[in-house]
C-alpha cells in the first residue's frame, strides 16, 4: 500500500514539475502578458519564469530519479539554492512593483485634485 502512494506521489510530483515548466516558459517568452499568478515589471516576470522553469525541471528530475530508485542529489539543490529564491525574490518584486504604482497612481490623482 505504501508502495503505491509513493508512486502516485511521484507522478503528482512529476505533472507538477512539468506544469511549472510551462507556466514559466510562457512567462519567459512574454513577459508583457505573463500568467496570472504574477504581475509586474518585465524583468521580474522573466525571473519569475525562469525559477519556474528551473524549480519544474529539477522536480521532474527528482521525481523519475526516486521512481527509479536512486538518491535525489543536484535537483534538490538547484530548487533549494537557485529556483526558489529566484521565484520567491520575484513575487516580492512583483509585489513591491505594484505596491509602488499605486502608491504613485493615488499620488497623481491627489495632486489633480488640489
Amino acid at each position: 500500500m505504501t508502495e503505491a502512494f509513493d508512486r502516485a506521489v511521484d507522478v503528482l510530483s512529476m505533472a507538477l514539475g512539468l506544469g511549472c515548466v510551462w507556466l514559466g516558459w510562457r512567462a519567459v517568452l512574454r513577459p508583457r502578458r505573463p500568467p496570472e499568478p504574477i504581475q509586474g515589471s518585465v524583468w521580474a516576470v522573466r525571473a519569475w519564469g525562469l525559477g519556474y522553469v528551473l524549480l519544474g525541471i529539477s522536480l521532474a528530475v527528482q521525481s523519475v530519479t526516486l521512481m527509479a530508485g536512486g538518491e535525489p542529489g543536484w535537483p534538490a539543490d538547484v530548487i533549494r539554492w537557485v529556483a526558489g529564491p529566484l521565484v520567491i525574490g520575484s513575487i516580492l518584486a512583483a509585489f513591491l512593483s505594484r505596491r509602488w504604482e499605486r502608491r504613485r497612481a493615488r499620488a497623481m490623482k491627489e495632486g489633480r485634485q488640489a
